[in-house]
């Protein structure tokens, strides 16, 4: 089975088991009158933020195992493991252009890669509790996490004043939007996170029992 199908599967595990709290917090920000594409916005996010998870094997509640393994040379054996920093340049890029899209305080570069640098940190720090050789906390991931973010930010920057762009950004202008501004991107950070700690290993195995029960035949 392709590492593709995989990680397809397991996004989705984690992304099916947000949306109940995601369509939540939307009910509890009706008052805000949120624009229709900023909402739409806000579930590409959170599935970013799915895909980013599940991509870098962060561990969930029932994995979770003290043994640490670091590499502190940028580039260290960097041709061996090249698809696996491919992965890592790439799954951040929607990261880069989805922040200053949505929300204005992340549209000096600045910003964007300093959510992008604390971002990659928390991953790698996370990786210390991961299951023996499932990850490497590696400081050439965040190298490559940071480069996938400041292309993402570069894209914004080319497509920031087309069309289909107008009204996902949310107005911090607006002191209606001021606060939520300031917490809605971190609010919808932990909320896929916290189902990819605690839930999402059950619905995986739902589904791959399911999967396996229909192409195969046999109940796992």
């Amino acid at each position: 089975m392709s590492d593709f199908t995989i990680l397809a599967v397991n996004t989705f595990s984690a992304y099916i088991g947000a949306i109940p709290l995601l369509i939540i917090l939307q009910i509890f920000f009706w008052k805000y009158k949120l624009p229709k594409r900023h909402q739409f916005g806000l579930y590409i996010y959170s599935l970013a933020i799915c895909v980013i998870l599940m991509a870098t094997d962060t561990p969930s509640l029932y994995q979770l195992n003290f043994y640490p393994a670091f590499n502190l040379i940028p580039f260290y054996n960097f041709t061996y493991t090249l698809e696996h920093y491919i992965q890592s340049f790439l799954v951040f890029i929607p990261i880069g252009l989805l922040l200053p899209t949505l929300w204005k305080q992340f549209q000096p570069a600045k910003e964007t890669i300093t959510y992008a640098v604390i971002f990659s940190i928390l991953i790698e720090v996370s990786q210390i509790f991961c299951l023996a050789t499932t990850a490497t906390t590696d400081i050439t991931d965040i190298i490559m996490n940071v480069l996938g973010a400041l292309t993402g930010y570069f894209i914004f920057l080319q497509v920031k004043d087309m069309r289909f762009m107008g009204r996902m950004c949310l107005d911090a202008n607006d002191r209606l939007h001021q606060n939520l501004a300031r917490w809605e991107v971190y609010i919808y950070f932990f909320t896929p996170w916290s189902i990819t700690f605690l839930l999402a290993p059950f619905i995986s195995n739902a589904i791959w029992d399911f999967l396996w029960e229909a192409v195969i035949g046999i109940p796992m």
